[in-house]
């Protein structure tokens, strides 16, 4: 994973802006509890994580306050496009999320891998999706991810077969993956392998060579609660974070190792 994110050309500079002048409001964000080290529940079952120090921040410098609300990702895309949630992290742009959300800046980028068994390593190692479909293998992903236009074209059709298993739990997956419930894993790199790790299992998977996806990430804003003079100063906010020596001691703080 690159943790280098290219600064677009923007002017930076420390936000006051009138569409926040004076902020009363309190902005609600998703988080899904299990996706290490973005957003977690930590051992004081607080809800933490990268995403969730860098939205604190861009909403802090707006002058307004941030909740946050455990959510599994299909319900927060609904209440998203409803406007009863206002902002998601970790999000791909797609053209059906365009219909209801706006997209800030790009803030840490994402590599989706496919993990296997580690000593199946050498046998899936040209391993793609439609690989993987014409050997019948079982499959495991998360319950509304964007996983890259691979994993979409083969996803209905892998579901009506029963090859790939969709489900909210990454750990889940990675433990099924050990014990030959499943045959490959698709998650994001650093989750996969922390989890791995957690259980001592790190020593027994593998991330095989083809990448599924490699993209920056973004927040999405709720069409329903940010106007574009928001959305501006969102971005400007986020621009001059990004370039600031806390943000890289975040980032150091948070990256994970394989």
């Amino acid at each position: 994973m690159r943790w280098h994110i290219a600064i677009y050309g923007c002017c930076l500079f420390l936000l006051s802006h009138p569409a926040f002048s004076d902020c009363e409001r309190r902005f609600s964000m998703s988080h899904s509890g299990d996706y290490v080290p973005y957003q977690y529940t930590n051992a004081k079952s607080q809800l933490v994580g990268l995403d969730v120090d860098i939205a604190s921040h861009i909403v802090s410098t707006l002058g307004c306050q941030l909740s946050l609300e455990k959510l599994p990702p299909k319900r927060a895309q609904h209440l998203l496009k409803e406007g009863a949630l206002d902002i998601m992290a970790a999000a791909s742009i797609t053209s059906e999320r365009h219909q209801y959300a706006h997209f800030s800046l790009p803030y840490r980028d994402e590599s989706i891998a496919l993990f296997v068994r580690k000593n199946q390593a050498a046998l899936y190692n040209n391993l793609t999706l439609t690989k993987a479909m014409a050997k019948e293998l079982k499959m495991g992903a998360g319950l509304g991810g964007w996983y890259g236009i691979e994993y979409q074209a083969i996803k209905e059709q892998a579901i009506t077969e029963g090859l790939l298993m969709l489900q909210n739990s990454t750990e889940q997956r990675i433990k099924m993956l050990t014990h030959k419930l499943l045959d490959v894993v698709i998650a994001d790199l650093y989750v996969g392998y922390y989890h791995g790790k957690k259980y001592q299992n790190v020593a027994k998977i593998v991330d095989l060579p083809h990448k599924l996806n490699n993209d920056p990430v973004h927040f999405m804003l709720s069409r329903k609660t940010f106007g574009g003079a928001e959305v501006d100063a969102f971005n400007q906010a986020l621009v001059t974070f990004m370039a600031s020596d806390q943000y890289s001691k975040l980032i150091l703080k948070y990256r994970p190792e394989k």
